[in-house]
């Protein structure tokens, strides 16, 4: 599309969202049809020349919070309170409200951060106020072949770069390859190893934590099979971070699903001083307690159903 027709775009939106004039009378102002103003508005939308936020009156329960951080040793804690009839994207959007809130709180100029994916990892990233920290972002996890590619793809880090500035690093593989043999030459090529030695330098993580239950299972999304689910579920497993899957004491459980994903290693989180897990919901408590009971993670951001269950 031609720069001229952006710039338009942006021209028009300013007017109606900054300025408040209604459409008829941008389209007097600049000699346009109304029709044409309406069009252009939708394609500033859609180009993202304007993003519309809503800012829900989201509130934290901090008597939970000290609970969490007592039980687990976490550095702190952010939990959702309970809204009334609140649809699971609206509680993923409030979690990433109060995560992009937490993470403000600890950026600063020439951050490395390293991601991995996600929708709670994206509704953090997208709440992010802009900034200009010359951050650089390395995505932990290899491409996944996916619908959203903003959720699961190299598309997040690009994000979160645009919030924040800076540049991003992703592991330049799918993330998963069927063949053992390539799997381990691939890991040993100079892309990978660069994004690990980006991560060994990271101060700041954001991860998010999945379930292996079949109905919830991102690694399913992902790209796992079902029978190598059950093997996983069989070993002991109870949820996954980064792709990789731990049992209720949150230790990586090693298995042929390791010969094939591209990641890193949990043992790779355990250096970052700040590792900040964004994930709420019921079908995911037991994992959230595993990756807590292990030191995955130093700060949970969750949601008062999870908290009162973990607490319980």
């Amino acid at each position: 599309m031609p720069r001229e027709t952006h710039w338009k775009m942006a021209k028009i939106a300013k007017l109606y969202y900054e300025e408040g004039l209604t459409q008829e009378a941008i389209a007097t102002r600049l000699h346009f049809s109304r029709s044409t103003v309406s069009r252009l508005l939708d394609g500033a939308k859609k180009h993202g020349l304007v993003e519309i936020k809503i800012h829900f009156p989201w509130q934290r329960a901090d008597d939970l919070e000290e609970g969490l951080c007592q039980k687990y040793g976490l550095k702190s804690a952010r939990v959702l309170k309970r809204m009334h009839n609140c649809t699971h994207e609206e509680l993923l959007e409030g979690l990433g409200v109060l995560g992009a809130q937490y993470l403000q709180g600890i950026l600063k100029p020439n951050i490395i951060i390293a991601i991995s994916s996600g929708n709670g990892v994206y509704q953090t990233v997208r709440s992010l106020e802009s900034q200009k920290l010359n951050a650089t972002v390395v995505q932990v996890m290899g491409v996944v072949g996916c619908d959203n590619p903003l959720i699961d793809g190299p598309e997040l880090a690009q994000l979160l770069v645009h919030r924040l500035g800076g540049r991003y690093i992703y592991m330049q593989a799918p993330l998963v390859i069927k063949n053992p043999q390539l799997h381990k030459q691939l890991l040993q090529e100079p892309p990978i190893q660069e994004v690990l030695s980006y991560v060994k330098n990271a101060e700041v993580a954001l991860v998010g934590v999945g379930t292996v239950n079949p109905v919830n299972s991102s690694l399913l999304r992902n790209g796992i099979s079902p029978e190598a689910l059950k093997q996983l579920t069989n070993m002991g497993a109870i949820g996954e971070t980064c792709g990789q899957p731990f049992d209720k004491f949150g230790r990586q459980i090693v298995s042929d699903w390791s010969e094939q994903i591209v990641t890193i290693d949990l043992k790779h989180l355990t250096p970052i001083p700040v590792v900040v897990g964004v994930a709420g919901g019921l079908a995911k408590a037991e994992a959230i307690h595993g990756a807590a009971t292990g030191h995955l993670l130093d700060v949970l951001i969750t949601d008062q159903q999870v908290a009162e269950k973990l607490l319980d």
